[in-house]
């Protein structure tokens, strides 16, 4: 099968290369013509050394040529342009067999999820379309780190593709029905990330970011469900895992932000700073519309918002949270207290 792999960051390049050592023909677009030229000389990225692209890859910036012939699509570039990409994409494509999107983000005002953005433009895609994520740094794929990730669509057929094609020993692939939660998951888990950087930043120790965690985990739930995602899908890879691996780890863009937002830095100034996308920051307004079409109560998302849209203190958000009424129902409404 020809795959066109969209996206020659990170992610795109480390994917791409390896669906193509796995066997498959793969073909790399990647706007940015300076850096077609890095990979095409050096075989590697310079801010991901580890990486090795094989020489069989094909690595262009003409959409045309990566997409010739292409039999399925990975579409791999930031979620801010991912409808860019793809009004310049639908045009040469096809009687595609597979389209898999593994970028995380909700557009804004549309509120789209990224697989929506792509039917949008070519809706020729609609039936064929997965999404892939959970706890996979592109650091540690590249070293063959044991990874789990999950492949979601509305039809099997098309997810057990997608895990065919992706599953290697060290790579493992799960299919789900679920890409409504996948997709949410994949979206605010870099959130929540920005507020568990800040936790560092603040320096407030283990026991905070594992509060922030749980009780994001809980609002991630919350507007999954009241989209039409299923709440075990958050429980699972898709939303705890990737929530966990970005929130802790040092290989983290989003937390990194938080980190200089606890530092004291304002989001513009650490924005500056950043040598890399940030997804949580465009996300965090994309989510706080969701919040207010749902109705959602999700205080975490909500301060996160403030913070990186209207100059909050990081201070003040901490002392508005940790004074808010207590609820009177636990963890849970689901759960009933035994009289005495």
């Amino acid at each position: 099968m020809k795959i066109t792999v969209l996206g020659g960051g990170s992610w795109g390049a480390t994917i791409a290369s390896h669906m193509a050592r796995g066997g498959s023909q793969v073909a790399l677009w990647e706007f940015a013509e300076s850096q077609v030229q890095v990979m095409r000389e050096k075989r590697t990225l310079p801010f991901l050394p580890q990486l090795q692209i094989p020489s069989s890859m094909v690595i262009t910036s003409d959409m045309a040529e990566a997409l010739r012939g292409a039999e399925a699509v990975f579409s791999i570039v930031p979620s801010q342009f991912v409808r860019e990409t793809w009004k310049k994409a639908k045009t040469h494509v096809g009687g595609l067999k597979l389209v898999v999107s593994l970028s995380k983000g909700i557009e804004p005002e549309t509120l789209f999820r990224m697989s929506e953005v792509i039917a949008d433009e070519a809706p020729q895609t609609k039936n064929v379309l997965c999404a892939v994520t959970g706890p996979s740094h592109a650091e540690e794929v590249v070293r063959e780190v044991p990874t789990a990730v999950i492949a979601a669509s509305e039809h099997k057929s098309i997810a057990e593709l997608t895990q065919k094609i992706l599953n290697t020993r060290p790579f493992r692939v799960y299919t789900s029905p679920d890409i409504i939660g996948a997709e949410i998951c994949g979206a605010l888990k870099n959130i929540l990330a920005i507020a568990c950087g800040a936790c560092d930043g603040l320096k407030l120790g283990d026991n905070t970011k594992a509060a922030l965690m749980t009780r994001g985990l809980h609002e991630m739930a919350r507007i999954g469900t009241a989209l039409g995602a299923h709440q075990i899908t958050f429980f699972g890879l898709a939303g705890m895992g990737d929530l966990i691996v970005t929130c802790m780890s040092q290989h983290s863009r989003n937390r990194l932000l938080g980190e200089k937002i606890g530092q004291g830095k304002s989001a513009a100034e650490a924005l500056k700073e950043m040598t890399m996308v940030a997804e949580g920051y465009p996300n965090a307004k994309s989510a706080y519309q969701l919040i207010e079409k749902t109705r959602c109560e999700c205080p975490l998302i909500t301060e996160i918002y403030h913070v990186l849209y209207n100059g909050k203190n990081i201070q003040e958000c901490l002392r508005d949270l940790l004074s808010r009424p207590l609820p009177s129902y636990g963890e849970s409404k689901d759960l009933a207290w035994r009289n005495p």
